[in-house]
């Protein structure tokens, strides 16, 4: 599966260490040029984002992103910037989805 990806929180990132993972968090603060941002994950830890083509235009609220981790930081292919105006995000609900999918083993695997 090609386009698969592990979802993750911040704590779980070092498990993935060169894989596909999607995270999601708040972001904190953004270079000026683009090239890079910080986000606070769903279960509070702060992770560097480095995009492989730099962001046009600031960068708020919650966004997800997926990419490949590399440690404490995730190296970007894409970022989906969340609407949060109408609705509040559940943290805490996204949280325990990370926890639960990764604590299967072989989750989607058929036998």
């Amino acid at each position: 599966m090609e386009n698969s990806r592990e979802i993750v929180n911040g704590k779980l990132l070092l498990r993935f260490n060169g894989k596909k993972v999607s995270i999601t968090g708040l972001v904190n603060s953004s270079s000026p040029d683009g090239s890079s941002f910080e986000i606070q994950t769903v279960d509070g830890e702060n992770i560097k984002i480095n995009m492989k083509q730099p962001h046009d235009g600031p960068l708020n609220g919650y966004v997800e992103v997926r990419g490949v981790s590399q440690g404490k930081t995730v190296l970007c292919d894409e970022v989906i910037e969340w609407d949060t105006d109408d609705v509040e995000f559940d943290v805490t609900s996204h949280n325990s989805l990370c926890s639960l999918l990764n604590s299967i083993p072989n989750l989607w695997e058929y036998k």
